[in-house]
């Protein structure tokens, strides 16, 4: 910013909405963060950005449009204005007289910049004399261009991957190659079970048998691997406490439907993250059809770093859809998807940066240094103890983000994302597509596009806390989401299995087997290794021949290996978090399985009839008796 515009911005803000101590210190702290002193201002709430930019407006004699009025008065805004430097930001438009502009732009600067372009225009034989022009912001410029090409913003929210990639999203269902394998498939096992019942059904089990053993052995590997893995991705101190100049903008993607109870423990935890608030950009996207939570955000007082965006209301109603939309407004270079529960840890956007720092830009020449694309912060429970269904919750979080995840980046093998605080480079995720609007595990596969394009995922040593589900009705829709959307993402990369082959090579192709395509499998398969072994059991202490007497064996390995492997990683990553009280839940894990098999079979009815159903969680926030973080 210009000297003189300093001294004139003093003249403007002191007694008008500050005092002259006051804005001292806020110059001080704004030279500090590295951010435009009538920016921080607003971002701190010691000034109304309309009311600012009126003064400023009159401070250089033009008119103002503010946000309320930018429907009745903002002419039609031709392409949306995304800050590039997210400060400093001016764009006159000739022929509409309209001045769009951001924090950092004092009134010399703009004085400036109006009259360059009356004496463009007034040389400029075909240009029409500028009768007036008016000054408006950023953000009322951007909401009238959302008013304006909103068919356009959903299209692209809904359909942009589809049309660029369509092999890559999961709205064109399984391929023809695919339904013809699993039509060939279906009647050979069915002749065979016609023929002999035992030995088809022990055939398929093998086969099933196969994915079941790749869980075993990865929950395995992470328990061996444990230690290493506890160090592996701590973030540097000296890298996350950088000064506050060297920060860039961080945009935070919250999708919200249906949260009214949760909103002030929400905003209350994005509040409290140690982070330059005026390099702050977060995007609450609020669903068009959901009057209520819009009413209720829109009562609270925000700070000015928070932004409402109203998604249109176009199918399918997802995560992924509203999160796409919010992209086309991201103004970071970095970006966080956080959920309508979420409590991170207050130092997180730093340590993300350190260890993007750390594994940064590197020669993809191979999968251990190709560019660190995502960083995927663990997820655990503000609420563990509460019944025995969040208790399971938390051996079942606790054994995927504590040791199976870190083991799977050590491996070299994919990161399937989970739902929330993954930390991206913008322009890597606009690279990619963004998020696939048809799969309702749009982590997951988000995860395994980034893979194959040759970037990396890592795990963060910070933690967000969430709500497990308590009840019954609501665990099994979410779970049923879950195994649905995983059924999605294997089906879609396993359209072209060559060309996955070819990308991954025969080692990480094994590793997408296991890590997506083992937790369904062995869901489905998991009641029928229990049923196998229930009923045979009573009859012979050891069924013979080839067929009976293989099943028997193979169901009582597969369950005996399974539970102990998975009740021994279970224990390692609560002992990690210092976690007790839950040896109940790990001896009653078994029935924990069944209900996931209920959900896997439930998903896989939803895969045909309902794909892109969305079955919302519903959220009751952090009650103080489960406070146990």
């Amino acid at each position: 910013m210009l000297p003189q515009d300093i001294e004139e911005l003093r003249q403007l803000i002191v007694n008008r909405f500050v005092d002259a101590e006051q804005f001292e210190l806020a110059l001080t702290r704004a030279v500090q963060a590295g951010v435009p002193v009538d920016g921080l201002l607003v971002a701190e709430g010691l000034m109304d950005e309309d009311v600012y930019f009126r003064a400023l407006s009159e401070r250089v004699g033009v008119g103002f449009i503010s946000h309320a009025q930018r429907v009745q008065l903002l002419p039609a805004i031709s392409d949306l204005p995304l800050l590039q430097s997210r400060f400093d930001y001016i764009k006159i438009n000739a022929m509409e007289g309209i001045a769009i502009c951001g924090f950092g732009v004092g009134p010399t600067k703009l004085r400036q910049e109006i009259e360059a372009l009356r004496k463009s225009v007034s040389i400029s034989p075909a240009s029409q004399p500028i009768r007036q022009i008016f000054l408006t912001t950023f953000r009322a410029a951007q909401a009238r261009y959302a008013e304006q090409f909103r068919a356009q913003l959903c299209e692209k929210a809904v359909n942009g991957l589809y049309a660029s990639k369509p092999a890559e999203s999961a709205k064109g269902g399984l391929s023809y190659s695919q339904i013809i394998g699993l039509t060939l498939l279906l009647i050979a096992v069915s002749f065979g079970a016609f023929q002999d019942f035992y030995k088809a059904a022990f055939v398929v089990s093998c086969g099933f048998a196969v994915f079941f053993f790749f869980v075993i052995a990865l929950r395995i590997a992470a328990v061996l691997q444990q230690k290493s893995l506890a160090l592996l991705f701590r973030a540097e101190p000296s890298g996350f406490k950088r000064n506050d100049q060297d920060l860039p903008v961080y945009t935070l993607l919250v999708p919200l439907f249906r949260e009214t109870t949760i909103l002030k423990q929400l905003v209350t935890a994005l509040e409290e993250l140690e982070y330059p608030k005026a390099k702050l950009d977060i995007k609450l996207l609020l669903e068009e059809v959901d009057r209520e939570t819009i009413a209720a955000v829109q009562a609270m007082n925000l700070p000015r770093y928070f932004h409402i965006l109203i998604v249109p209301d176009c199918q399918p109603r997802t995560k992924p859809k509203a999160l796409n939309y919010g992209l086309q407004f991201a103004e970071g270079s970095y970006l966080v998807i956080y959920d309508a529960e979420d409590i991170p840890e207050p130092d997180q956007l730093r340590k993300a940066l350190s260890l993007f720092a750390r594994h940064g830009t590197k020669p993809k020449s191979s999968r251990n240094t190709a560019e660190l694309a995502t960083v995927q912060a663990k997820l655990n429970f503000y609420n563990p103890q509460q019944n025995w269904l969040t208790q399971q919750f938390t051996v079942e979080y606790g054994s995927l983000f504590d040791g199976l995840l870190p083991c799977y980046f050590n491996l070299g093998f994919p990161i399937p994302l989970g739902g929330t605080s993954n930390h991206f480079k913008r322009d890597i995720l606009e690279q990619v597509g963004g998020w696939d609007a048809y799969n309702v595990t749009e982590d997951a596969d988000l995860g395994m596009r980034l893979y194959r394009r040759g970037y990396r995922s890592a795990i963060l040593d910070s933690t967000t806390y969430e709500e497990a589900c308590s009840g019954f009705k609501n665990w099994l829709f979410q779970r049923t989401r879950w195994l649905k959307g995983w059924m999605q993402t294997y089906y879609v990369h396993m359209r072209t299995p060559v060309q996955l082959f070819r990308e991954l090579g025969l080692w990480r192709f094994i590793g997408f087997q296991a890590i997506i395509g083992g937790p369904i499998f062995s869901s489905l398969v998991h009641p029928f290794f229990v049923f196998l072994l229930i009923w045979q059991t009573p009859y012979d202490t050891l069924p013979s021949g080839v067929s009976d007497g293989g099943l028997w064996v193979l169901s009582l390995f597969n369950l005996g290996a399974g539970y102990i492997a998975a009740m021994w990683l279970g224990l390692v990553t609560l002992r990690f978090r210092n976690l007790t009280g839950f040896i109940a839940s790990i001896l009653t894990l078994p029935l924990y399985w069944l209900l996931i098999s209920l959900a896997s079979y439930r998903a896989l009815l939803q895969l045909v009839y309902a794909p892109f159903r969305w079955e919302k969680t519903d959220h009751k926030g952090r009650l103080e008796k489960n406070n146990q973080l």
